[in-house]
């Protein structure tokens, strides 16, 4: 937990500031945004000087059993991490801190297996969440083998967020922000993008190899231009965000499925948290 530095400014006493959950990938520390991604020294004098909203925020814990991802679902029988996330734990700072508690103050964002979670929670609740990142995610939860809710198909489509936005009734208002490398989130990007309708917002952003890997040299310096853009699109999403023009076929020569999963090649990544 982190408070911007307006949080005890006596001109701010009575305000209610936007909240970013922080989800790491797994096996990581809900720590490591605090650390090796040096979120707060990145933020707090862009906060400071006005460039980035003063943003509370929440690192939760996300392994809530040893030795499997709970994929931020809801397991019958084993473990309620969907709503330790996003009803629990806003709940906890809402009652304690004064974060705002309308939908349109809360955002999420993650790498890796927490990038799917954000996206997975915000495309499940928009009555919840505004806005999502994405860092080198996926959609299909099978892209953390060791993911509870990829042990049955059923869990899997109940937990896709490409399956939950393309079935949606009605839109949901929420933007989304995606990036990652070809095979590893770019795809996953691309294909919530193609399926988004007003008021959905995507941006997807492509990275080539040369950027780095799945791992926090790739993630960290994303910091401060997805909290840039969480300051202009939470609570405005109704423009359309438009892909980065990638440097190479966005399909990578993967198949439909493939595109829709995130999971395109993903075998080949470096998976370091």
């Amino acid at each position: 937990m982190w408070l911007p530095p307006q949080y005890d400014e006596p001109k701010y006493r009575n305000h209610k500031f936007p909240v970013v959950e922080l989800l790491p990938g797994y096996p990581g520390s809900a720590k490591a945004w605090f650390g090796s991604m040096k979120v707060t020294q990145q933020l707090e004098p862009l906060m400071r000087s006005g460039r980035v909203a003063p943003f509370i925020l929440v690192a939760p814990r996300t392994n809530l059993l040893a030795g499997v991802d709970t994929g931020c679902a809801n397991i019958p029988g084993t473990v309620n991490a969907d709503s330790w996330l996003s009803i629990d734990v806003p709940k906890m700072v809402t009652d304690n801190f004064r974060a705002a508690p309308a939908p349109a103050n809360w955002a999420t964002a993650g790498y890796s297996a927490g990038a799917h979670c954000a996206v997975k929670l915000a495309v499940a609740h928009p009555d919840r969440y505004r806005a999502a990142v994405s860092l080198s995610g996926y959609n299909d939860p099978i892209g953390e083998r060791n993911s509870l809710a990829a042990q049955s198909v059923p869990l899997r489509e109940q937990n896709n967020p490409y399956l939950l936005l393309r079935k949606a009734v009605s839109p949901p208002r929420i933007a989304l922000y995606l990036s990652g490398e070809s095979g590893d989130g770019y795809q996953a990007g691309v294909a919530l993008e193609q399926i988004a309708k007003a008021p959905t917002t995507v941006h997807v952003v492509y990275l080539p190899r040369s950027d780095g890997g799945h791992n926090m040299a790739l993630w960290r310096p994303q910091v401060t231009t997805v909290f840039e853009w969480l300051t202009v699109n939470m609570g405005q999403s109704h423009v359309r965000g438009r892909s980065t023009t990638p440097l190479e076929p966005s399909s990578a020569g993967s198949t439909h499925a493939a595109l829709a999963s995130g999971t395109a090649s993903r075998a080949g990544a470096v998976r370091k948290r």
